[in-house]
């Protein structure tokens, strides 16, 4: 089986009959519409890794792994292979001490589905599993599944997601998909919570549907993460061309990743829709990347690129930013160049220690 890179538009966790039309702006409304995309492309030169993301979907670009072409087998031996939350998003801080490890398997309707860990961040869910059946999967085909999460007995409304899916060989997809918790408010997300996620329905590339039960429960805790996390408060604001003002709030920086929290003050004056992203260097030199991560029509998140740039240096103190921005294409459109970005704002400074 070739090496692929899939990109994932994880629209399978949202119920748009509880959210209003109005509560989505139009780049939202596009990928929404959206199941799947797929790219091949490996390399900025070849414009991969100009991310769409929007409040519920996010295109993220992982290389497959390769174990050749194996053919059908048992389904216990499929599930032996997955990679690490860390392995995974190519991160080189050890999360052992904030993941929890479930590795239980549950079959349905000719289907295994196995919830390798968790990692609870404040307000965001990563979840690592694995699909798998009999069938052999073609290129640029993968397992995707509908999934409800239940934190101490309650149901829990996304309101975003992003991540990657990759196929570990040609049975077998593992997907690492990071949730949004912002829009919770009654639930405490500190000390032990009870956690329940069911899988209802598994797919290939989201068509035939197979209806089922995939249930798992368990405990997290994510204090440790929390209390692990350095933020850095920031104030620094730009407009964009259709008269949004983007507001920069505060940097954080944990075993997962660094990212910039941000607001918008909608003053649109026409239909467009904008994605933005930060970039420049650190003190040291080395290149520096914040792409869109996920957001609404009030607020973002950007996250470091360590995809495309490499993990940031340890060493580093200082950040050297500017903000870019680009207007997305109509539906049906071609995915905007990397050239295709404008400087919206001067070059500010962020000291990350």
């Amino acid at each position: 089986m070739k090496n692929n890179v899939y990109s994932l538009l994880n629209d399978t966790n949202i119920n748009l009959d509880e959210y209003k039309k109005e509560d989505f702006n139009d780049i939202e409304k596009k990928l929404l519409k959206k199941n799947i995309r797929k790219s091949v492309k490996k390399s900025r030169k070849q414009n991969v890794g100009r991310k769409v993301i929007a409040a519920a979907a996010i295109i993220a670009v992982l290389v497959g792994m390769s174990f050749g072409n194996t053919g059908a087998y048992a389904i216990s031996k499929i599930n032996l292979f997955s990679e690490s939350i860390s392995s995974f998003l190519g991160i080189e801080r050890n999360l052992e001490d904030y993941s929890t490890v479930i590795n239980k398997s549950v079959r349905d309707k000719g289907v295994n589905v196995k919830l390798n860990e968790v990692i609870l961040d404040d307000n965001e869910l990563l979840i690592s599993t694995n699909i798998s059946s009999d069938r052999i999967l073609k290129d640029y085909e993968c397992w995707n599944g509908e999934m409800t999460l239940y934190i101490n007995n309650k149901k829990v409304k996304f309101t975003g997601a992003s991540g990657g899916i990759k196929n570990l060989d040609s049975n077998t997809t593992q997907e690492v998909l990071e949730y949004d918790l912002d829009s919770i408010k009654d639930i405490d997300l500190s000390g032990d919570l009870n956690m329940k996620i069911i899988f209802s329905k598994m797919a290939v590339n989201y068509q035939d549907d197979i209806n089922g039960t995939w249930k798992f429960e368990f405990k997290t805790n994510g204090d440790k993460l929390k209390i692990d996390t350095k933020t850095v408060n920031l104030d620094y604001e730009f407009d964009i061309e259709n008269g949004d003002k983007y507001i920069l709030e505060k940097y954080t920086d944990n075993a997962l990743g660094k990212k910039v929290y941000g607001k918008i003050i909608n003053n649109s004056v026409n239909n467009g829709t904008y994605k933005i992203l930060l970039k420049g260097y650190d003190d040291l030199g080395n290149k520096v990347e914040f792409d869109l991560s996920r957001g609404r029509k009030d607020w973002f998140v950007l996250k470091y690129e360590n995809v495309l740039v490499g993990n940031m240096s340890e060493k580093a103190i200082k950040l050297i930013l500017t903000p870019y921005a680009v207007k997305m294409p109509e539906e049906g459109g071609e995915e905007p160049k990397f050239d295709e970005y404008k400087k919206v704002g001067d070059e500010f400074t962020i000291n990350i220690k």
